[in-house]
């Protein structure tokens, strides 16, 4: 004990685990304030700052839980105490408002903090309440936690119920996940008390409040950004949380609730949610504030000091409401375990004017450590912007300056392998061979993308896309790219070779994916030769198996729930529907007789409900017995063949109302739920029964009113199904009511809209939704800087003689590309779907109308003359 008090009539504050502004500001509101540490929780040059400022310093050992508490009694009694309040970690707050009731001297019931800081108290209170269920269970010793995990069923999570920072957090997927989990506990020399919970997905995010006199105050809500699993790592936060209203009130009002059920008083408070498919479910709760530079973010993004709210609320005087001008983003640096050879960019970053704090706590030739916990993370940055999207992109900007070499190998703080090379400029598109499913290249001197795949890490795509490995090869790590595909489409398509055509694609391997369970059994092969990055939906059928397979690894994805709505378009309806999306009337059916029966006189649509490419898909104007038979058997017995497995399927059929009005499709990026970015995209189809895409212009020339129609129609979708993160390809018609849904996938969009996209926007979207899908930030205009269009081109029926034209369409201005899938002497047949195409041309143009024309007059110069 040290420095006597002050002879002054001061309110008498004693704290346990002040750091140093909290003393300060604790004096600048007028206490007296005595400060108790450990002396072993920080170092001595710290604690030397805190004894210089504090009226009153005490250390004591916090382990001899007795002893701090026959030391705060003496301490409290001896300088008149008014007021015991314990702001630091939570392992000894019990103890500290225990001793602070018996003084009379507490601001909060000792009760209250125990619900907060005693993970299993917490779920027993809200299972008693009803608040935010949850499955759970206790385990006392490491001995009964792997019976626990099997009664909650996998995945599951574990948590050391006596420890905090995310230290010992633990997702258990499978039982081989034992001796992993027993490593990591052995780390700690932690034995007990464990909470085993069900693996809650979806969005997370932190509430932070503060209260006085039962009444709390939300000061914001912060979205965080996690590792990867099995760790939960905190890697970042956002303040405030780009969210719905709707949502952030849902959210607000929960903790809130929780936090009065607690029988909260005083104080900060950091509540962390989870936004799952069905509502926000409260992760945990502590009685301070959030760590992680969290109150700074705060303070920049409102101008409210929440830490000098504390004492001032301690004081009298409440804080106010506060909102926010602006978005405050801290990342923490995560570099792989090495050896540190060089540290570049720290003077580049630093001198940027957005740059708030920048801290790297490493030095060339340290040792650096896997990252297992808060602890151990290598520095952070912080900035702000006036937009989300400004202050991510500002963020962006200082980690792709930042690289540490390790083991001689160059990582940018963005998880990047070394300095993209920049490509030589390209100067026109290069002329696309027949079949090849060309990309779009880049711009004159436009730098091409490179995707956050570590090199040590892999992505997996479910379902073979040619196009998509070709848009990425050379821009992802080699051989970093495993695809899974059926056996039988494996020997249809010849695949067994297609790895060697590709510096991306490491092997292709063989398993069941469609309407099948069996790739999910590869999660551990995967995971054992190499950490799976992300998961990527290839193909239409894919959508479910990946994103199942995400799930089970930890990673981003759609969701199961969603991605099976996504793939059943009966399914879709329901979901839809409930959530408050426009659909036309509809319903399943099993026959000629349904379709008659719900039809009456039509207009009406017959199509499969989980096939895709408008496969089946029928346009009646009138229905009576007759067209009722022919329309279910054209629809039931439409078929493929290089895109399923020869085993059999089960497919379910629906009769709509047709709709009338102008189509159009949207193509979303969403992260943890959230849009962000979206194109509207105007459609043409054929007429007749048949409605096959006959081409496409984005984005589509629309009024402010209907863009917003669209924007408030795909929000109410994304939330409807419970969508993760991903893309998503929305079609829409537009009618007298506004949009109403006609169907949507949850995979790149076919018709060369991506590469559409890329060329009106400047983006380059594969290799954003593959960073998207490994948890990655990402930065994406919010305009596009030109038009561009596609038409598809047709032929036939008959036997081709003849294809002229295709120079002359090909040195047409704003023409990129002009490709013919068909050669004298092939059979073509009218269209029924989208494989009877017979090739395409896509043109650019700086407006819609500008494009429209450069598209339709390369479209008219190639003639394909049939006999």
């Amino acid at each position: 004990m040290t420095a006597p008090a002050h002879a002054d009539d001061r309110p008498r504050l004693l704290m346990v685990m002040p750091y140093r502004q909290f003393v300060r500001k604790a004096q600048a509101a007028g206490f007296w304030v005595g400060a108790i540490w450990d002396p072993r929780l920080e170092s001595p040059e710290y604690l030397d700052d805190v004894r210089e400022l504090a009226d009153l310093f005490v250390t004591v050992d916090f382990q001899d839980t007795e002893l701090l508490r026959r030391t705060l009694r003496e301490v409290a009694r001896e300088h008149h105490a008014t007021v015991i309040y314990h702001i630091g970690r939570e392992e000894t707050m019990v103890t500290a408002y225990e001793v602070a009731e018996d003084l009379h001297a507490e601001v909060n019931p000792a009760a209250a903090i125990r619900h907060l800081v005693d993970k299993h108290a917490m779920r027993d209170l809200l299972a008693r309440r009803g608040l935010s269920p949850v499955s759970f269970e206790a385990a006392p010793t490491r001995h009964e936690v792997p019976e626990a995990v099997e009664r909650i069923g996998y995945p599951a999570v574990v948590k050391p119920t006596a420890l905090a920072g995310s230290r010992g957090v633990f997702l258990w997927q499978d039982a081989e996940d034992r001796s992993a989990w027993t490593a990591l506990v052995d780390q700690y020399g932690y034995d007990g008390p464990f909470l085993v919970e069900e693996y809650l997905r979806g969005p997370e995010y932190s509430v932070e409040t503060l209260s006085k006199d039962g009444r709390h105050l939300v000061v914001g809500v912060t979205e965080k950004v996690l590792g990867p699993p099995p760790l939960f790592v905190e890697v970042g936060h956002v303040h405030p949380a780009p969210l719905p209203e709707d949502r952030r009130r849902t959210i607000e009002d929960l903790t809130t609730e929780f936090l009065t059920a607690c029988g909260y008083r005083f104080g900060p408070a950091h509540t962390e949610v989870i936004w799952t498919p069905h509502g926000p479910r409260i992760v945990e709760s502590q009685a301070r504030l959030g760590g992680d530079r969290i109150p700074r973010l705060v303070e920049l993004a409102t101008g409210l000091d929440i830490e000098q709210a504390i004492f001032t609320g301690l004081a009298g005087t409440a804080a106010e409401p506060v909102a926010s001008q602006a978005t405050a983003i801290v990342r923490f640096f995560t570099f792989p375990p090495g050896r540190v050879g060089e540290i570049r960019g720290l003077e580049a970053a630093a001198e940027l004017g957005h740059v708030d704090e920048l801290t790297v706590r490493l030095r060339p030739g340290d040792t650096v450590a896997a990252v297992r916990d808060s602890k151990s993370r290598h520095g952070h940055v912080i900035v702000s912007g006036p937009t989300p999207e400004e202050a991510r992109a500002r963020c962006a900007q200082v980690l792709s300056a930042i690289e540490v070499v390790i083991d001689e190998t160059p990582v940018r703080a963005d998880g990047r392998a070394g300095t993209p090379v920049r490509p030589p400029s390209v100067t026109s598109p290069p002329t696309p061979q027949k079949g090849s499913g060309h990309a779009v290249v880049p711009h004159d001197n436009q730098e091409v993308a490179m995707t956050a795949v570590p090199t040590d890490a892999q992505v997996v795509f479910v379902g073979y896309n040619a196009a998509y490995l070709r848009a990425i090869d050379g821009k992802v790590p080699s051989r970093s790219v495993v695809v899974i595909e059926e056996p039988d489409i494996i020997r249809k398509r010849e695949l067994g070779d297609a790895a060697a055509g590709f510096d991306c694609l490491d092997r292709i391997v063989p398993a069941s994916y469609q309407q099948s369970t069996e790739a999910l059994d590869l999660a551990a092969e995967l995971t054992a030769r190499r950490t799976v990055a992300a998961v990527v939906p290839g193909l239409e059928y894919a959508v479910p198996a990946a994103a199942a397979l995400a799930e089970k690894l930890g990673l981003p994805g759609a969701t199961e729930a969603a991605a099976q709505a996504l793939r059943d378009k009966v399914r879709l309806r329901e979901v839809s529907g409930a959530g408050g999306v426009r659909n036309p009337r509809w319903r399943e059916v099993h026959g000629p007789a349904d379709i008659l029966e719900f039809a009456g006189d039509g207009p009406v649509v017959v199509k499969p409900a989980n096939r895709q490419a408008s496969v089946g898909v029928q346009l009646l104007d009138a229905v009576d017995a007759t067209t009722a038979a022919q329309a279910w058997e054209r629809t039931s017995s439409a078929a493929e063949y290089e895109q399923v497995p020869d085993r059999q399927l089960a497919w379910r059929f629906l009769a709509e109302e047709r709709l009338q009005g102008p189509e159009y499709s949207v193509e979303a990026l969403v992260q943890r739920g959230e849009i962000v970015f979206q194109n509207i995209t105007a459609k043409t189809v054929i007429p007749g029964p048949y409605p096959v895409e006959l081409g496409h212009l984005l984005p589509a020339p629309l009024d402010q009113d209907t863009e917003t129609a669209f924007d408030t129609a795909m929000r109410a979708l994304v939330t409807a199904i419970g969508f993760g993160t991903g893309i998503l390809h929305a079609e829409w018609i537009l009618t007298d009511s506004g949009p109403t849904l006609v169907e949507c996938a949850g995979r790149c969009p076919g018709d060369y809209l991506i590469d559409l996209i890329d060329l009106a926007y400047d983006t380059r979207i594969r290799l954003t939704l593959i960073d998207l899908l490994a948890g990655r930030p990402v930065t994406l205009p919010r305009s596009s800087q030109r038009t561009s269009a596609i038409r598809f081109l047709a032929a036939g029926p008959g036997t081709v003689t003849e294809v002229v034209g295709v120079d002359t369409a090909r040195a047409l201005p704003g023409v990129q590309v002009v490709e013919v899938d068909v050669e004298p002497g092939q059979e073509v047949r009218p269209w029924a779907s989208s494989w009877d195409r017979a090739g395409h041309v896509i043109a650019t143009g700086p407006d819609a109308n500008t494009t429209r024309h450069r598209v339709l007059d390369a479209e008219t110069a190639i003639r394909i003359a049939t006999d």
